[in-house]
């Protein structure tokens, strides 16, 4: 059995990739039209529709702190994620990717936690390296449970 792992590497700015797992991936789109949303915060950037769903889409790059951007590019990619900790209440959600995501196989030999560097925001769980390339692993209970609740409340 091969200790590698199927995973995606997701462009949220230039030098700033998540790394997520392959299967939790549902599908890459290009840009779309983004229906706003009333809400409070400037992540959650509206939803998007995808095979006959309305989808939250967010900036993940904003959530963690980053400025926002003003405009979205039609180049930008959409990452349709799966729901793991909340899919009954949230099946999908999107993220932006400023860019095309990349499909890497891992092995545990080939990433490096990096403890020493502080994590700024609840929503990053960890940060890694990978062949040299800095990652954030976004931890999707605190992601989710956040996006159900202001989602919910704009309904």
């Amino acid at each position: 059995m091969s200790n590698e792992i199927r995973a995606v590497l997701i462009p949220i700015e230039t030098d700033r990739k998540l790394l997520l797992p392959n299967a939790m991936v549902a599908e890459v789109l290009g840009m779309r039209s983004i229906d706003n949303i009333e809400q409070d915060v400037d992540w959650v950037l509206g939803t998007v529709s995808w095979r006959g769903w309305d989808i939250p889409l967010i900036d993940f790059a904003v959530l963690t702190g980053s400025e926002a951007d003003s405009t979205i590019k039609s180049s930008y990619n959409l990452a349709v994620l799966k729901s793991i900790n909340h899919p009954e209440d949230m099946p999908y959600f999107a993220v932006l990717s400023r860019g095309i995501p990349k499909l890497q196989l891992v092995s545990r030999g080939d990433m490096q936690l990096h403890e020493e560097k502080a994590i700024n925001h609840n929503a990053i769980a960890s940060l890694v390296s990978i062949q040299d390339e800095m990652a954030d692993i976004p931890n999707m209970n605190y992601l989710e449970t956040n996006l159900i609740s202001i989602t919910q409340s704009a309904a």
